[in-house]
């Protein structure tokens, strides 16, 4: 009987016990987070990129007239819509015939000065080949003049010298010579006489010879023989030295003539300057030739400047009463070769747009898109170096310039083999990562936890997201959405159940 009372008291535990763990399995299921999931799908992802602009003209055109113009009346204002042809503004005719007066005016002046440096130029020409001539003609006579000057001197000098070696072959002996008995026959030059030397004349104050006078005594004509010889040699000796001075003075002063008349016929010779006063006349008669052509075409026209393209005045840079300048004067947006969309967008989506791309446009709501047109350049915003001008080229007709419209850019990815939507990553410590459903065994058994796995995102958009290849299985659920918080090991419940 006890033993039973005991098994009795024992099965009656047990029952309590699992009733209890019922009740708490029940209650702890109750409290687990409901969590939905999804299992990686293949495809691509969508990068959609919008903004809005307005259209501005294909090319803007400035319009130019001369400088110093008078404006008499402005026929247009920005904004206005003007056909090719039309008039933008009128110029002051009266003040046109005054500038063209004066312009031909200084045109005939400028021409008359050319004239005038033409002739100066001739006659300085005429001027310098004479001198030239009459330079050449003294270089001529100074060579000239100076070869016979030497040559008459040297004959002179040579002259000297032969009757001074004459003189002493005739006298070897001073003692026998005798005074006076050849100086009829002996001849030398006088200093600085040229040609035939003169003959020594007898005794100008006696009147007679020395050897018409008395003899002196044997002893007293030795000395005076050896006196008398030795006085002639000396004079001979004078007469060659100064014949010789003479010739070297001659050859100095041929040297120096004609090294001056050199001289003469070098400077005579010499190119003349450049002188551009020419020159520059005939660039200035060009200048002045053109300027007067144009004021003469806008005579031609009456005074109208017209639009040189159908287009939109976008700037009107002349006042009526002041004088135009060299700047512009109108400024016209070119719609004649279309417009361009020009549409901001943000540099972080600058991955997604590039040249080419397709481009869907809204010109206002509700209406149809348009989608016939790409990308045509991609620059900076001058404005904001955040931001992007994204520019789409438009044929005439599509949009006005000014109008404003919204674009839409959609750039698929390459199709990509593991994917899952968005809100199934999460992120810790700048680090992605996915929960998934793993069972383990628990003391009622098998129950299904999250577990953490670390993923690589290569590319995602607001709706999906593409992994690195490798890091889930197709068999794997993924917790996409869950009741509560939950982390890496929290139990969890499927949410139909």
């Amino acid at each position: 009987m006890e033993r039973k009372k005991i098994f009795k008291i024992f099965g009656a535990f047990l029952a309590v016990m699992l009733i209890f763990t019922m009740l708490s399995q029940a209650v702890s299921g109750a409290s687990m987070a409901k969590v939905e999931t999804v299992r990686i799908s293949t495809g691509t992802i969508e990068h959609k990129v919008s903004g809005s602009g307005r259209a501005q003209a294909g090319k803007e055109v400035a319009v130019f007239t001369e400088g110093g113009q008078r404006v008499k009346e402005i026929c247009v204002k920005e904004g206005q819509a003007v056909a090719q042809g039309e008039v933008l503004f009128l110029l002051d005719m009266d003040e046109l015939e005054e500038q063209m007066l004066a312009a031909q005016q200084e045109l005939e002046k400028i021409t008359l000065q050319n004239e005038d440096a033409e002739r100066s130029k001739e006659q300085e020409q005429k001027q310098r080949e004479l001198a030239k001539q009459r330079a050449t003609e003294d270089y001529n006579q100074a060579v000239s003049k100076g070869d016979d000057d030497v040559a008459k001197a040297k004959a002179g000098w040579d002259a000297a010298q032969a009757a001074l070696q004459q003189f002493l072959q005739d006298n070897p002996d001073p003692a026998r010579y005798q005074a006076g008995q050849d100086e009829a026959d002996l001849a030398f030059p006088q200093e600085g006489a040229v040609g035939e030397p003169e003959k020594i004349r007898p005794d100008a104050t006696s009147g007679t010879s020395k050897t018409e006078q008395e003899q002196p005594d044997e002893g007293a004509g030795k000395e005076d023989g050896s006196a008398s010889w030795a006085a002639q040699k000396s004079l001979l000796e004078q007469a060659a030295a100064s014949a010789k001075t003479a010739y070297e003075e001659s050859v100095a002063s041929r040297a120096e003539g004609v090294k001056s008349a050199a001289r003469a016929l070098e400077d005579a010779a010499m190119q003349q300057g450049t002188d551009s006063a020419v020159l520059q006349n005939e660039i200035a008669k060009k200048q002045q030739e053109l300027a007067l052509e144009k004021l003469k075409a806008l005579q031609e026209t009456e005074g109208k400047v017209t639009a040189p393209v159908s287009g939109v005045v976008t700037q009107v840079a002349v006042t009526t009463g002041d004088f135009t300048t060299e700047g512009t004067a109108i400024r016209l947006s070119d719609t004649s070769q279309g417009s361009q969309l020009v549409v901001p967008i943000g540099k972080s989506d600058e991955k997604y747009v590039q040249k080419g791309s397709a481009v869907a446009i809204s010109v206002s709501e509700g209406s149809e898109k348009i989608t016939d047109y790409t990308i045509s350049n991609i620059k900076e915003n001058k404005e904001d170096s955040t931001l992007l001008d994204v520019i789409i080229d438009l044929p005439p007709g599509v949009m006005e310039p000014g109008a404003l419209a919204e674009i839409e850019i959609v750039q698929k990815s390459k199709n990509y083999a593991t994917l899952i939507p968005i809100q199934a990553l999460r992120e810790e410590d700048k680090k992605n990562f996915v929960l998934v459903l793993k069972e383990q065994q628990g003391v009622m058994g098998t129950e299904l936890i999250a577990s953490k796995v670390e993923v690589q995102v290569v590319d995602k958009n607001n709706t999906n997201a593409a992994l690195e290849e490798g890091m889930l299985f197709g068999d794997q659920e993924i917790i996409s959405n869950s009741s509560r918080f939950i982390e890496d090991g929290s139990r969890v419940r499927r949410g139909e159940e």
